[in-house]
């Protein structure tokens, strides 16, 4: 502040203004389902890191073949995901790749140059080459110049792609026929797809540098910044059959102004031009999360900076002994990027005298209609036994307290299904709620294109499945065995559905949890509970393996935690209850609902957490106070009214004792499951009524 009143001298001290009109807006929680399923999937295209998508969304990410129930991608896991989204339910979706997948399709951009006598040619006075009377150029004479050429090359293998940033020069194929001198071949820029897969073959960049012919050149950039503009495209074919359609960039440009100058700076828009700076970015963001997720064609850019700079700086001590009013650069060095190394004329489309463009088989002319596809993709071996391995390598991360599948802020899932996996993947499984306490599993008794099993082989298949969950108690310091996990019987075959294999009855838990408990606003929808006709009646699945069930069975398939069906009426099945693997009849713990609703009690916790910790304005009471508060309203109405939910926030004598604890019980009063039901007849006479 410069204006200080010093003594009465007349004058008006200006302060500005006072902004007093602003709020303190409170961040809005991020809404997820509570029903949340992960799912590993072969894909089209997309990140290898877990996304969180419904709709439209997975195909952007992932590609809207990887959805498709007859295409390659698609195994019992596709059905799955599909089935839930067909409910609006976000999925957490992982894609996974074989082991043998090739490497991101790419593009190698070489300038192959060779040093050699080139011919002059008689020019008109608007500088282009006068020609004879059969149309062919004048030659005048020879000078000391270069002979190029672009050639397009692509890493075939893993191990190529390894060299990916350190290419180094090779000999070229052109030879001096005089002095039998060999060309070289300079690498220039290397481009890889932003995914694994041949998808990414199917990607293309054209490179083309604009002139006075083609429109208005950025002549104030150029003067200043001294680098020659070059437009830069991208095309996508929708399938190898089909013409190439033009990607937009972010702001919905067919094309970006680029330079091959580092640091370059335009001066009408203070932006930068440098290709290695920006290319990539105009096409994706995949950094700020205020922004959605966009994933580009190419993923990467390296240029190599030191050979553009190595050639432009020969070129241009080969052309400054033919400056005129058509160049662009000067006989200071400092001009060499204003060489347009990509076509080989100045901004005037005026040719160069001492740099000639040679065609040869593999020469790649670089212009607004050349596309320049990535090659070298491939999927992989993409079966089930392939998935399944795969599957159970991810579950193994869920057993170590080090990765980062334990961040509960950004891995939202809280389910994950059996979708009809081998033994040893279902096994892996209960891997899903070893460690983190906001999670739930579902198993199935069916592997996918086995044969379905007989009652007594689900009930032993059962009893393994229960024993592995059994490893993962709830609590070790109450003594609480294993709750959040169920073991659904039985398989059958998807009404309306193109995928015509039998599947495990997972299938239906999915549909209607997803029903239920898969909105996007967390809360559970009334009238869509499964706990009781009519939700409880099966109705996505048919030709169900087994349909009867003995009383004796039943007690003994309920010891083991094996959920059934059974015949609602003459047309129809239903789950008779949904009961987790919890071992004591009396709690409220074996009721599927409770516990899933447990799971997100956790996820609420940790919210919790997050909100308050390194909180040092609050004392005790009030942080007790604020806590309390926010479970509350984060649960408040999101269970379909059917639990009452009790925050008790305090402070232990140990936590006041350390001044940076407290502790954080949730109480949830839950109704146990009504599933045994004693009956009898009494028999009056009519008399007895009236009376």
């Amino acid at each position: 502040m410069t204006d200080q009143i010093v003594n009465a001298a007349p004058m008006v001290i200006e302060r500005g203004t006072q902004d007093l009109s602003t709020r303190s807006v409170p961040r809005e929680p991020e809404l997820i389902p509570q029903h949340l399923p992960k799912f590993y999937l072969f894909t089209e295209k997309g990140p290898l890191e877990p996304q969180l998508v419904v709709g439209a969304e997975r195909d952007k990410v992932f590609g809207s073949k990887s959805f498709d129930l007859r295409g390659i991608y698609s195994n019992h896991s596709t059905v799955f995901a599909n089935l839930v989204n067909a409910e609006g339910n976000a999925c957490m979706i992982q894609r996974v790749v074989p082991d043998d997948i090739g490497p991101e399709a790419n593009i190698v951009l070489w300038l192959d140059v060779l040093s050699t006598d080139v011919d002059l040619y008689q020019r008109n006075s608007d500088g282009s080459l006068f020609l004879d009377a059969l149309g062919d150029p004048v030659v005048t004479g020879t000078t000391s110049g270069y002979k190029i050429k672009w050639v397009a090359t692509h890493n075939a293998t893993v191990v190529d792609a390894q060299n990916y940033g350190a290419l180094t020069q090779v000999p070229g194929d052109q030879v001096d026929s005089v002095t039998t001198t060999q060309s070289i071949r300079y690498p220039i820029m290397e481009l890889k797809a932003g995914a694994l897969g041949d998808a990414g073959n199917l990607a293309a960049i054209r490179l083309f540098a604009p002139t006075t012919a083609s429109g208005e050149m950025p002549t104030r950039m150029m003067d200043e910044e001294k680098a020659y503009p070059y437009n830069v495209g991208i095309v996508r074919k929708p399938d190898a059959n089909s013409t190439a359609d033009v990607v937009e960039t972010l702001f919905g440009e067919t094309t970006s102004l680029v330079t091959l100058k580092p640091g370059t700076i335009d001066p009408l828009t203070d932006s930068e031009l440098y290709i290695g700076s920006t290319l990539i970015d105009k096409y994706q963001n995949i950094s700020d999360p205020r922004y959605a997720k966009i994933y580009g064609d190419f993923g990467d850019l390296y240029v190599y900076e030191n050979n553009i700079d190595t050639l432009s700086a020969d070129f241009h001590a080969s052309e400054t002994p033919f400056i005129d009013s058509f160049s662009d650069i000067t006989s200071d060095v400092s001009t060499r990027y204003l060489m347009n190394i990509m076509t080989g004329v100045s901004s005037f489309n005026v040719r160069y005298h001492s740099i000639a463009f040679v065609d040869d088989l593999n020469t790649v002319r670089l212009s607004e209609f050349t596309n320049i596809y990535a090659k070298g993709g491939s999927n992989g071996t993409m079966d089930n036994a392939t998935h399944a391995a795969l599957v159970t390598n991810e579950m193994a991360r869920y057993l170590d307290p080090q990765d980062e599948v334990q961040d509960i802020a950004v891995n939202v899932e809280s389910i994950i299904y059996d979708t009809g996996f081998p033994l040893d993947t279902k096994l892996a499984l209960c891997s899903f709620v070893g460690i983190r306490k906001d999670t739930f599993v579902v198993l199935g008794t069916h592997e996918v294109d086995q044969r379905v099993l007989t009652a007594s082989e689900e009930h032993s298949l059962a009893i393994a499945l229960r024993s592995r969950l059994q490893s993962y108690p709830e609590s070790d310091y109450f003594g609480t065995p294993v709750m959040r996990g169920l073991i659904m019987g039985r398989s059958g075959k998807l009404r309306n559905s193109q995928y015509t294999k039998t599947l495990p009855l997972t299938a239906e838990v999915a549909v209607k949890s997803a029903k239920y408990m898969g909105s996007g606003n967390g809360r559970w929808r009334n009238g869509f509970h499964f706990d009781g006709a009519p939700g409880s009646i099966i109705e996505s699945m048919y030709d169900i393996n087994i349909t009867w069930v003995p009383n004796s069975i039943r007690n003994r398939n309920w010891d083991v935690g094996l959920n059934w069906v059974q015949r609602y009426d003459r047309r129809s099945y239903f789950f008779p209850a949904l009961k987790t693997v919890y071992n004591n009849d009396t709690s409220v713990l074996n009721s599927y609902l409770t516990a899933m609703a447990i799971a997100y009690l956790n996820k609420v916790a940790h919210a919790t957490w997050r909100e308050f910790s390194g909180v040092s304005h609050l004392s005790n009471a009030q942080l007790v106070a604020r806590v309390n508060d926010f479970v509350t309203n984060r649960t408040l109405n999101i269970f379909d009214d059917r639990f009452v939910i009790q925050p008790d926030a305090y402070f232990t004598d140990l936590d006041v004792l350390r001044g940076y604890s407290y502790t954080l019980p949730i109480r949830i009063y839950s109704p146990n499951m009504s599933t045994v039901m004693t009956t009898y007849v009494q028999a009056y006479r009519l008399q007895d009524l009236q009376q």
